[in-house]
């Protein structure tokens, strides 16, 4: 449920980057094999939960909505 409510946060792996037309409760199915897949070819596949990618999506809008910098270009 909490996968639905926040949007796929804790599926960003398999949504973001491999299925993004995939809808959030196929991508709870398939998670499970990405990661045996990532394992057998040595890539790392790196898992959080829903809080801890909420929190980092809060922080970036956050950053986002601040001016730039004096001088950034």
């Amino acid at each position: 449920m909490t996968t639905l409510l926040c949007g796929a946060l804790d599926h960003q792996i398999e949504h973001h980057h491999l299925f993004p037309k995939l809808p959030p409760n196929r991508l709870r199915e398939i998670a499970p094999a990405v990661a045996a897949t990532c394992a057998r070819h040595g890539v790392r596949y790196r898992r959080a939960t829903w809080a801890e990618n909420l929190v980092a999506a809060v922080r970036r809008l956050a950053r986002m909505s601040l001016p730039p910098a004096v001088g950034a270009a």
